[in-house]
């Protein structure tokens, strides 16, 4: 059998130790590591610089062969030490521990060339690397973690391995007399650096494997973080290639296709308008020629059921299983939307609420003023005094008026909507106002429309409107409703002198007329949207859509 020289030993070594350190050089370029594994490295480094000396050391002085050397070697055991504590415990080894080379190299240099000693510097390094090598297999053992558990093991025990043949080396060479030398003849030697080279190879292959075990392990724990994240976000959460979903948060699925569990491998565009998909086209399409990411944009989301959703949208470029794809992060803000539409109402009614105030009661009590200083000069005929005074009740009632119509107006959109049925909304006008021989007819007694309360202000205002101004001959308003392709329409109409076309262009603006003004601006505002309806006799709900109420046209 053969049996290797030394020199042919340290060669090896030196070649092993080389490529591990290569080995790990090129793992700490192209992976992920951890604290400590430099250090590991570079302790590699260090040995092999070694088993260079001990190659060449017929040409090197006994001061590098025998004191440098040996040290080295205690110095990259003690890097092994310091790196497996900054790996598992992120604690650096306490610099007294290297501080224990300088007394040792002082012995080493007394047992070179004051007491010439090859078993007493044996004894002085294992001192040094016994310990170490227990230390550091014992870090190894100590940290819990069940999942490295077996690597962990292995990693600890070609440490105590090692550390087990120095022992036995260093006792050996203190017991049996001889030439104990690394270079000698005992037979112990080839034995001994074999034993090291496999546990340097093992030793350094499992720590190498316990940084790929635990970014493996980060790697699954973020995957699982994120997804937890994304399944519990409130918000939608898309992963596409600009085209099919791939992964669909619950909330999403919920919100768009409640009666499936995923929405993977649908078109993304089937879920936005038609201006939002041509526009989340052109997006991807930009994105792909070089655009940089735009910021976030609004966009809307059209459920199955025909609701249309406002949301915010970030579309960000991942790389999802080794190609280009796109994570889409889909706020609703459908909410916030209708509570700042909401706002832009009240703060437009405050607008309007104090232009009323402010002009209108204003030029009211500017002519009541006038009216009191002329029935002042006219106390002594009674007829115009008379005159007069009619004048400021008149003008009195006017503001009366005008300020009624300012709480009526405060209060339109603050309270709940409710269900007013048409016909009796339509009596309770009727009872309010003075009819005289008009006839006032409904056409559906089921008729309800869902809405604000001050809804009825409108039939109101527009009965009293046809009275005022639709002449003597006027006899009869209806009230009918027919189906158009926008909702249900109602119409108010009657058989008076009607509305000149110059005048219906400005008909329900605030202040038109000879009255107020105010009656059909309030109708306009108070019926200005979209409600339902229902029929009471089929349950069907159906949208109306409110246009302005105009006399004899669609409302």
């Amino acid at each position: 059998m053969w049996t290797p020289d030394l020199k042919t030993l340290f060669l090896i070594l030196f070649l092993v130790n080389v490529c591990l350190t290569l080995m790990l050089f090129t793992f700490w370029k192209t992976q992920k590591t951890y604290n400590g594994f430099r250090t590991w490295m570079l302790s590699l480094l260090v040995i092999t610089s070694v088993y260079f000396i001990y190659i060449i050391s017929a040409s090197v002085p006994v001061l590098i062969n025998t004191v440098a050397g040996d040290l080295l070697i205690a110095f990259s055991v003690m890097m092994r030490l310091d790196s497996t504590r900054r790996y598992f415990w992120s604690r650096p080894l306490p610099p007294v521990v290297y501080a224990a080379l300088i007394p040792a190299a002082l012995l080493f240099l007394w047992f070179t060339y004051q007491v010439d000693s090859v078993v007493m510097r044996g004894v002085v390094i294992g001192l040094l690397i016994v310990p170490c090598f227990l230390y550091t297999a014992l870090t190894a053992i100590q940290f819990r973690d069940p999942e490295t558990r077996p690597l962990r093991y292995g990693f600890a025990a070609a440490l105590l391995v090692t550390a087990l043949f120095w022992a036995v080396v260093i006792v050996r060479a203190v017991i049996t007399p001889g030439d104990h030398s690394l270079s000698g003849p005992d037979p112990i030697n080839p034995i001994f650096f074999t034993v090291a080279i496999l546990m340097d190879v093992v030793s350094t292959v499992s720590f190498m494997m316990l940084n790929m075990a635990r970014s493996q392990t980060e790697i699954r724990q973020t995957k699982e973080r994120y997804r937890n994240l994304a399944d519990n976000l409130p918000d939608y959460v898309l992963v596409h290639d600009g085209e099919i979903i791939r992964y669909a948060n619950p909330a999403a699925a919920r919100l768009m296709e409640p009666s499936r569990q995923t929405l993977a491998g649908q078109p993304i565009g089937t879920f936005l308008t038609a201006a939002s998909a041509e526009a989340f086209r052109a997006f991807i399409e930009g994105f792909r020629s070089g655009a940089s990411p735009a910021p976030l944009s609004e966009t809307a989301i059209q459920l199955r059921d025909g609701t249309v959703r406002h949301c915010l949208i970030k579309t960000v470029p991942i790389e999802d299983k080794g190609a280009l794809a796109f994570l889409s992060v889909i706020t609703d803000i459908t909410e916030r939307k209708a509570a700042e539409d909401a706002l832009s109402r009240v703060n437009k009614k405050l607008t309007i609420l104090s232009s009323i105030t402010r002009h209108d009661i204003q030029n009211q009590l500017t002519a009541l003023s006038a009216y009191l200083e002329l029935s002042a000069s006219s106390l002594n005929s009674v007829p115009e005094a008379a005159e007069f005074l009619r004048k400021e009740r008149e003008i009195t009632e006017t503001i009366g008026r005008q300020i009624e119509f300012t709480s009526i107006y405060e209060d339109m959109g603050t309270t709940a909507p409710v269900w007013l049925n048409l016909s009796a909304s339509v009596r309770r006008a009727v009872a309010a106002l003075p009819i005289r021989e008009v006839k006032v007819e409904v056409d559906r007694k089921d008729l309800s429309v869902y809405g604000d309360p001050l809804c009825e202000k409108v039939f109101y205002n527009l009965i009293d409107n046809a009275i005022r101004y639709g002449g003597p001959g006027m006899t009869s308003i209806r009230i009918s409703s027919h189906e158009t392709g926008q909702g249900l329409v109602i119409i108010c109409e009657d058989n008076g002198i009607g509305v000149t076309d110059a005048d219906k262009k400005h008909l329900f603006n605030q202040g038109f007329g000879k009255n107020t003004g105010l009656g059909l601006f309030l109708s306009r505002e108070s019926n200005n949207g979209y409600h339902h309806q229902r029929d009471r006799g089929t349950g069907k709900r159906r949208t109306v859509r409110d246009g302005g109420p105009e006399r004899g046209v669609p409302v």
